[in-house]
C-alpha cells in the first residue's frame, strides 16, 4: 500500500514550456562567466560534463571549483517566479484527489521551492520540502540524497512513490524499493530503466498512483 509521495519540483509540477528553468539556466551561465571567469564559449561544455559526472552544475562547481554553494543558489534562483507561473486550479484539484502524504524532493533550495508552490497555489498539499540543503548539496541522482530523504520519512521505501521528469533521477529510488512515475516529456514508447509507470502529464498522476497502489 502506497502511503507517501515524493514530487520533483521544476519541470514536474509545472510544464517546461513555462520558461522558468530557461532563466535559471541562463543565470547559471552568468554565474560561471562573471564569478568564476569561465569563458562564455566553454560554459555549455563544462555544464554538460558536470551534469554527466555529478548530477548538477552546482555539484560539479562545488567539488571542482570549491564555490560557496549558497552564493550560487541565491544568485541562480533570484528570479521573478510569478513572471512564469500562476495559480493552477487543475493541479490543485488533482493533488486533492491523492490521499497519500505528499512532499517535494528537489535539487533546488527550499525558499525557492516554497515560492514556486505558492505561485502555483498548491503549497497546502505538501507536508515537507526536502531541498538541496537537506541533502547536503549531494544532488539527485546521488544515492546519498535518496537515503537521507528516505530515513526522514515515516514509511518504508515500498510504501513510497517518487515522481520526476528525468529517468535517471528515478532509478535510485526504484533501487531502494520505491515505486517510480516518469512524466512523459519525451514520449517514451517503453518504460526506461528505473521507471515503473508513465504519466503523460502532471494532471494524470492521481490516476497513475491509484493504478500502482
Amino acid at each position: 500500500m502506497l502511503r507517501y509521495i515524493l514530487f520533483d519540483l521544476d519541470d514536474t509540477l509545472y510544464p517546461t514550456s513555462a520558461g522558468l528553468m530557461d532563466e535559471i539556466s541562463q543565470r547559471m551561465n552568468e554565474f560561471m562567466i562573471t564569478r568564476l571567469d569561465v569563458p562564455a564559449h566553454d560554459v555549455a561544455r563544462q555544464r554538460k560534463d558536470y551534469w554527466e559526472r555529478y548530477g548538477t552544475t552546482l555539484r560539479g562547481l562545488y567539488i571542482e571549483r570549491h564555490i560557496d554553494p549558497q552564493a550560487f543558489l541565491n544568485f541562480v534562483h533570484d528570479v521573478a517566479i510569478t513572471k512564469y507561473l500562476g495559480a493552477d486550479a487543475r493541479l490543485d484539484q488533482m493533488l486533492a484527489q491523492i490521499a497519500q502524504t505528499k512532499s517535494v524532493f528537489t535539487n533546488a533550495p527550499g525558499d525557492y521551492a516554497r515560492r514556486v508552490l505558492d505561485a502555483l497555489g498548491v503549497a497546502h498539499h505538501f507536508e515537507k520540502i526536502f531541498d538541496i540543503n537537506f541533502i547536503e548539496y549531494q544532488s539527485k541522482p546521488n544515492a546519498f540524497a535518496y537515503d537521507k530523504v528516505l530515513s526522514a520519512l515515516p514509511v518504508r521505501a515500498n510504501e513510497c512513490v517518487m515522481i520526476d521528469d528525468t529517468p535517471r533521477n528515478l532509478a535510485p529510488a526504484q533501487k531502494l524499493g520505491m515505486k517510480t512515475i516518469l512524466l512523459n516529456r519525451e514520449n517514451h514508447r517503453t518504460l526506461p530503466s528505473g521507471v515503473d509507470a508513465i504519466a503523460q502529464t502532471i494532471y494524470d498522476v492521481a490516476q497513475v498512483v491509484q493504478d500502482l497502489d
